[in-house]
């Protein structure tokens, strides 16, 4: 009785988790660059399978409410540049040289709705020009077979700070983006319910087995 009661529980308390399959977010835009070698993740973003970039007029768009996880993986600039998202998530990279591909670093969690993603996510900085989903300062690193209004489960950010003379190298603050989501499917509710179920059935069982014994 005590194994059915601890697997009932188990099962009742597994909280719905997030999966890829249910929702992903598709990537507009017009006509993409190479990375050049200036960019000093160049290497790095090649590894993952991005060799180019998207800036002006590209659109994030979320196909389903989701949540997103956000996390830094490297800088190289003058200036102290700044990730934030319209929730209130925020990261600032001193000016200096950092990677972090192996080991991201956690900038942290926000659920967004259906819908585009243009203003809600952001760049700034110390000594540089603003930039977000759309503008020239704001890329978004593709494979290089990637078509515009393709899906993914995943985005890779970078960021050009400089007001005058961009570089266009987009490697002045670089973030990964992971889409999970906001909705349980249809197999984590019946799992919940079913342990649920259980742990009733457990319950109504020993409550009659100590009636019997008084």
């Amino acid at each position: 009785m005590k194994n059915q009661i601890l697997a009932a529980a188990t099962l009742a308390l597994a909280l719905p988790t997030a999966s890829h399959a249910a929702v992903d977010l598709t990537v507009n835009f017009g006509a993409s660059t190479l990375i050049p070698n200036t960019n000093n993740f160049q290497a790095s973003l090649a590894s993952l399978g991005l060799t180019r970039y998207v800036a002006s007029g590209a659109l994030l768009f979320l196909n389903g409410p989701a949540t997103i996880v956000f996390e830094f993986l490297g800088s190289e600039s003058g200036f102290n540049d700044t990730f934030s998202t319209s929730g209130g998530l925020s990261l600032t990279e001193n000016a200096s040289y950092s990677n972090f591909f192996a080991a991201p670093i956690l900038i942290g969690t926000q659920s967004f709705s259906f819908g585009s993603l243009g203003g809600l996510l952001n760049f700034s900085s110390s000594g540089g020009a603003a930039a977000t989903i759309g503008q020239n300062g704001f890329g978004i690193f593709i494979g290089p077979n990637q078509a515009s209004g393709s899906n993914v489960t995943s985005f890779y950010l970078g960021y050009d700070d400089e007001v005058t003379n961009q570089d266009d190298d987009y490697d002045d603050f670089i973030v990964r983006a992971t889409v999970f989501s906001a909705i349980p499917e249809p197999s984590t509710w019946m799992m919940m319910f079913g342990g649920f179920a259980l742990l009733g059935l457990s319950a109504r069982r020993r409550k009659a087995s100590l009636l019997s014994f008084s």
